[in-house]
């Protein structure tokens, strides 16, 4: 067997894993549909938004400390998730903004055919996961702008140090 070309451009990595974000995306709606038929709503959105707070909290476990305004937009690059998001940033002495163009989650539910609320209640649960990344350090504040889930062209995410 002939073995193929292990090479991988870029761009053919961004679909990937951009794929690979649609379907915890799918995970996640798939999970609350089913969540409830069983529980009232407004349980199953208060349990997802406290997991994925959680989330947010275990990721800033990996964050250098003591953490900056920038660190955040770096790391956001660094790791490969600025490409990933089509992100433009931004960073000063105490604030940083992330301009993300493209949402692979956002993608997902449209391609499901979530209603336009639906998703802006998706996209909010799980920017609470940036929100437990920002309540994990102490003096670290994230505010959340536009959003492509709300229907904007992108979503901006500013982070300041107080």
């Amino acid at each position: 067997m002939e073995k193929k070309d292990e090479f991988v451009t870029k761009q053919e990595m961004l679909t990937k894993i951009r794929a690979a974000i649609e379907d915890r995306a799918a995970w996640f709606a798939f999970l609350y549909d089913e969540f409830t038929k069983l529980l009232p709503e407004e349980k199953v959105i208060e349990a997802s938004r406290r997991a994925i707070h959680k989330f947010g909290t275990l990721k800033a476990k990996n964050d250098p400390e003591p953490f900056h305004a920038k660190d955040w937009v770096l790391r956001h690059k660094e790791k490969g998730s600025a490409a990933v998001f089509d992100s433009d940033i931004d960073f000063s002495k105490t604030r940083a903004t992330q301009k993300m163009n493209y949402c692979p989650l956002v993608e997902s539910w449209s391609k499901l055919g979530y209603s336009p609320d639906k998703i802006d209640l998706f996209c909010d649960i799980a920017m609470d996961g940036d929100r437990g990344r920002a309540d994990s350090h102490d003096g670290i504040q994230m505010k959340l702008h536009e959003t492509i889930g709300k229907g904007c062209k992108f979503c901006r995410l500013e982070i300041i140090e107080e």
